[in-house]
């Protein structure tokens, strides 16, 4: 694959994302964050191995609701490869005094078992930034014309002393089966949940993550697995 295509087609979703731009007031508000994690893993599937993973991010919002962002992740054994780079552009917008809504478009691209970029597209319903629930739609034009679905539910509650627990779990569409599942008329679709003990403090955050359900189909198979375990320290700025 040539490495130099995931920002070919990030930069084509850049300017898709342009909508938002235009449809905010000029003052947008700029925010960023850097992040070290134990291992990149989206959905239950692992983007990177087990190790140390650098992530970075910066978006863009505006007081009417749109939002851009931009995040990309390397190994640090492998300083050079990017293991995950995306683009977004959302929308929120209040449905009650309790619930919001957003809608976002995003691209990304992860190498590894996933090596292929992937557009996907959403709604999520908030309830007062504590319960979550998700659906989606990922296109990969690499692979197949198939829209393929996923939904995820996630909860979290803040603790004293700056600390919070959250719970997620979704079943997602395999975008791509382990061993090509889906020419043997294996089952297309995995669950993944996990549990995430956090700490905040200012700028700084600590996630302590642990994988309940996973991709298990590629652990058996040895191929690249998530870490029951993942820790990430991240700033913001």
């Amino acid at each position: 694959m040539d490495p130099k295509r995931p920002f070919v087609d990030v930069g084509r979703c850049i300017a898709l994302a342009a909508l938002a731009w235009a449809c905010g007031p000029a003052d947008a508000s700029v925010n960023g964050e850097v992040a070290i994690s134990s291992q990149l893993v989206d959905r239950g599937v692992a983007i990177t191995r087990p190790g140390a993973a650098f992530q970075g991010a910066v978006s863009w919002s505006w007081s009417s609701g749109w939002s851009l962002g931009a995040a990309a992740g390397i190994e640090l054994r492998d300083p050079g490869h990017v293991a995950e780079s995306l683009v977004q552009v959302s929308r929120y917008w209040p449905v009650s005094s309790d619930w919001r809504m957003q809608a976002r478009l995003l691209y990304y691209h992860y190498s590894g078992v996933a090596s292929v970029g992937h557009y996907e597209t959403g709604l999520a319903w908030i309830y007062r930034d504590t319960l979550t629930f998700g659906l989606s739609g990922i296109y990969s034009p690499d692979r197949d014309h198939r829209l393929r679905p996923a939904a995820d539910l996630d909860f979290r509650w803040p603790l004293r002393w700056n600390f919070s627990i959250a719970a997620g779990a979704g079943v997602a569409n395999y975008v791509t089966p382990p061993y090509k599942q889906y020419e043997h008329g294996i089952a297309s679709y995995y669950r993944y949940g996990h549990l995430e003990l956090s700490w905040a403090d200012g700028p700084w955050q600590f996630r302590l993550e642990r994988l309940l359900m996973t991709d298990g189909d590629r652990e058996r198979k040895h191929e690249l697995a998530p870490s029951p375990w993942e820790a990430t320290l991240s700033r913001s700025f």
